[in-house]
């Protein structure tokens, strides 16, 4: 199960709550949950324990293999002749407006990922800054749920830019998920970043509060992660209804949920597919036994772990022949940066690694060490000898699946 997709839906449904209309919201979302056949509840998303179907009522615009870094892109920037399939909406705004974007998936160094393809942080800020250059807003919130979700923003959001961006983690760190042991047997339910930040902004007063308060209460609920705020800070005196609408919202969906309930077993996001197998072998264990079904999940687990450890040897031998200086090797193995400085090395070298050696979206654990490519080019060594590097060492590699 896909939790950014309950996250995304909850956001929606608050938008729509506080007077945003359908013509001014764009939703890009894969849409394979739902109605996938392991949902227990057929057509429904849920994103707190026995709260309300947040999938019910969401308008889609773009959806399957359309949810992709060029489509988001494109939508930013406002270019419909650059977008295929979908409905066509995007982002049509001027020098006065208000913009929030809100995105949710996983996340690397530099980088977020797409159900299809990656967006790297050279691809966003400049993105921001054709958007900036055009005059196509006057003001931009950004929330961004993501592992490392921090290095997208630091040190390339200067606060002449008019952004004002929030993140669900630091630079080198993963975010977590929530409600990740419940009795509706679900998985995790959703990203704890994002739980926060909606329903904070379901119970408050979005014409009183301030994006400064909520970064405030939302960083200190998160208490797994590391939240951080970049850009044009000063944006964060602004009502969050500004950009989140200004309706008072007659459902207040959640307004007790904080004072009644936890939110539960916190899981780091990177990991939630594992730790649910192994949650899933343990009810077998604790129930009546399934011989099979035991050894089924036995046999998953096991492999997960061996293809682990295939990738850590193999990314020690690639910078083991790249970097002969032990000392340097070494640092680059255990530095994790938070920010990304040479973007244009970073941009060419992960979608080099991403093409030829593992592809991130059929691989996920993977992004657990993109840090090291970032180090790379932070050291000085050049794309192209990286590159090369690259294409030497990955010609033979045909393996999937390392989650």
């Amino acid at each position: 199960m896909d939790i950014v997709q309950a996250d995304a839906c909850h956001a929606y449904h608050l938008l729509r709550d506080h007077g945003v209309p359908e013509s001014r919201i764009i939703v890009m979302m894969y849409d394979d949950i739902a109605y996938n056949e392991d949902n227990p509840y057929p057509g429904k998303l849920f994103n707190v324990p026995h709260g309300k179907d947040v999938y019910a009522g969401v308008k889609i615009d773009y959806k399957g293999p359309e949810v992709n870094p060029e489509n988001f892109l494109a939508i930013l920037r406002g270019e419909k002749h650059k977008v295929k399939g979908g409905n066509g909406r995007v982002i049509e705004s001027g020098p006065n407006d208000h913009i929030f974007v809100y995105f949710t998936d996983h996340g690397s160094s530099g980088l977020i990922l797409f159900p299809s393809g990656s967006l790297t942080v050279k691809q966003l800020h400049g993105a921001l800054v054709h958007m900036h250059q055009h005059k196509r807003y006057g003001q931009l919130v950004f929330y961004l749920e993501a592992c490392e979700s921090g290095s997208m923003f630091e040190k390339n959001l200067p606060p002449n830019m008019q952004v004002y961006a929030v993140t669900a983690a630091n630079g080198n760190e993963s975010s977590w998920g929530c409600f990740c042991e419940n009795d509706m047997k679900l998985p995790c339910l959703g990203d704890l970043f994002s739980v926060n930040w909606i329903l904070d902004s379901e119970v408050e007063n979005l014409r009183s509060e301030t994006l400064r308060k909520q970064y405030d209460i939302v960083k200190i609920k998160t208490n797994r992660s590391h939240v951080q705020r970049f850009g044009n800070i000063s944006i964060s005196d602004e009502h969050v209804s500004e950009f989140q609408g200004r309706k008072k919202s007659d459902k207040e969906r959640y307004r007790k949920f904080g004072d009644r309930h936890s939110f539960g077993a916190l899981w780091p996001s990177r990991d939630i597919y594992l730790l649910e197998l192994k949650r899933q072998l343990s009810r077998i264990r604790f129930g009546d036994p399934h011989a099979s079904a035991a050894a089924i999940l036995e046999a998953k687990i096991a492999k997960i772990e061996e293809k682990r450890r295939y990738l850590r040897h193999f990314l020690h031998n690639f910078v083991e022949t790249l970097v002969p200086d032990s000392g340097m090797a070494n640092h680059i193995f255990q530095y994790h940066p938070s920010a990304i400085s040479n973007l244009e090395c970073h941009d060419k070298v992960v979608r080099a690694f991403n093409v030829h050696c593992f592809n991130l979206n059929t691989n996920p654990f993977v992004l657990n060490h993109i840090y090291i490519l970032t180090n790379l080019c932070e050291h000085g060594i050049g794309e192209s000898i990286i590159v090369n590097h690259i294409l030497g060492k990955c010609s033979e590699i045909g393996l999937d699946g390392i989650h």
